[in-house]
């Protein structure tokens, strides 16, 4: 069965359509409905998930030091920490605010952080490095027991390339790429949870305009080779928000993660 929802603003006729590179399979619709729903009833659909689907029931046998059962013991229990990944993004002005600190490290087990461990922020000018800041943002996070997520090691978009990347040639380009990914992968190797790789790289192709149109599926196969045990993911967005958004449409993020994979080599744990 087939399920989903989707957020309209007009009304009118509508097409159902499927796409399947299966082309010996045939689909069948054997019943179709669609409903609105209100924020009450999704909040009620919700609450059912989480039982279903965050909640196990635990027995708890009470015992002496013998093995033997101890009737009527009280057992209380103190959760130190949730089992649930929550977090939110985190940038530098959380290391020298105190209140912010004390507000994050209360609510959130998993960061990512907003800018500072991307290009433009470790490498401003070309061959001057400085990992300083997003060294002092992951020794903050692992004091206080917080996962940190690798956001980015290169953007597509050209809006958001070091200044000085965009006027290179074609071979400083792919010189000044090798170099980085072996940087920036090589520095937090074994310490975060995962890499985004090439961010947003549906909507935008900077690098592949310039490097051939493998250039993310050579980059995830960098990465992989300095670190194999972190995840890496394809990082995008509208993919399910946004249904007007033909370029991040869902069969397009799928194509793109097949592109990478194809290359001898990757593999692809996650995805975003």
């Amino acid at each position: 069965m087939l399920k989903g929802g989707l957020t309209e603003d007009t009304s009118g006729p509508a097409e159902l359509y499927f796409e399947s590179n299966n082309t010996s399979a045939d689909i069948w619709i054997d019943n179709v409905s669609l409903q609105p729903f209100t924020d009450e009833e999704w909040r009620s659909h919700q609450t059912q998930s989480i039982e279903k689907a965050r909640k196990r029931k635990v027995l708890i046998r009470a015992v002496d030091e013998q093995g033997k059962p101890l009737p009527n013991a009280t057992i209380s229990f103190v959760q130190n920490r949730q089992g649930f990944p929550f977090g939110s993004a985190m940038n530098s002005y959380i290391l020298n605010n105190p209140l912010s600190q004390n507000w994050f490290t209360s609510r959130f087990t998993v960061t990512t952080f907003e800018n500072e461990m991307k290009w433009y922020s470790t490498e401003s000018s070309q061959g001057r490095e400085s990992y300083a800041v997003a060294d002092a943002m992951l020794q903050f996070a692992k004091q206080h027991n917080i996962a940190v997520r690798g956001h980015n090691i290169f953007w597509d978009d050209p809006k958001y390339q070091p200044s000085w990347v965009p006027s290179l040639a074609p071979n400083q380009l792919n010189d000044a790429v090798q170099k980085r990914v072996t940087s920036v992968v090589s520095r937090y190797k074994g310490q975060l949870i995962a890499w985004d790789v090439v961010n947003e790289n549906l909507h935008f192709s900077f690098f592949e305009s310039k490097l051939g149109e493998t250039f993310s599926a050579r980059m995830f196969n960098e990465a992989n080779k300095i670190d194999a045990q972190t995840p890496l993911f394809l990082n995008e967005y509208n993919i399910i928000e946004d249904k007007r958004d033909g370029t991040a449409a869902p069969s397009r993020y799928i194509q793109k993660l097949r592109e990478i994979q194809r290359l001898p080599g990757n593999a692809i744990w996650n995805w975003a």
